[in-house]
């Protein structure tokens, strides 16, 4: 997506990881970029000021019950 170019190295990253997985939650930011969960909702914030749409879903981890936040962008708004 050309929209992406424009964005910080972070954000395009995160951008590159949830066009080829799907989504990513903190902890996934967390172990795989070095990527805190304050750095990740900024940089979320920071696709969305370009024009990209994301989703948020709120989910509860299965073992611990504690809640989280899973993004993942919008395919059909951002045809």
């Amino acid at each position: 997506m050309a929209r992406s170019l424009n964005m910080t190295p972070q954000a395009r990253l995160l951008f590159a990881h949830m066009d080829r997985t799907g989504s990513i939650s903190a902890r996934e930011a967390m172990a795989d970029y070095g990527i805190t969960s304050a750095s990740l909702a900024r940089r979320v914030c920071d696709m969305e000021q370009h024009g990209i749409a994301i989703v948020r879903s709120i989910k509860t981890h299965p073992i611990t019950g504690k809640q989280y936040t899973r993004y993942s962008i919008d395919i059909e708004a951002n045809k």
